[in-house]
């Protein structure tokens, strides 16, 4: 079973820029309640945890996110592990359209 198969949220593909921990600009490709992908040539090591802000709609969203898995010089893979549940619910609205 690949790791496409484990997923256990819904994903929506987009194309949002994102802030990480307000300095560093990268561009997010999917999102899902649980985290997102992020494009970025930054280089991060698997379990940083770092603020990550972007936009839903005309909406700010706040989140702490954990590195799940790091591509040197093609992106990485968060987990929010600290969203507030309005900033869920948000995010929930957007992904299931």
């Amino acid at each position: 079973m690949s790791s496409k198969d484990d997923r256990r949220t819904k994903r929506a593909l987009v194309t949002k820029d994102v802030v990480i921990n307000g300095v560093i600009r990268a561009e997010a490709l999917d999102i899902s309640i649980d985290g997102m992908y992020v494009y970025t040539q930054f280089s991060f090591i698997a379990g940083t945890i770092f603020e990550i802000s972007f936009k839903i709609g005309e909406e700010n969203i706040t989140a702490m996110a954990r590195v799940q898995h790091a591509q040197p010089n093609v992106g990485i893979g968060v987990k929010f592990v600290e969203l507030s549940a309005e900033n869920s619910e948000k995010i929930r609205k957007y992904v299931e359209g």
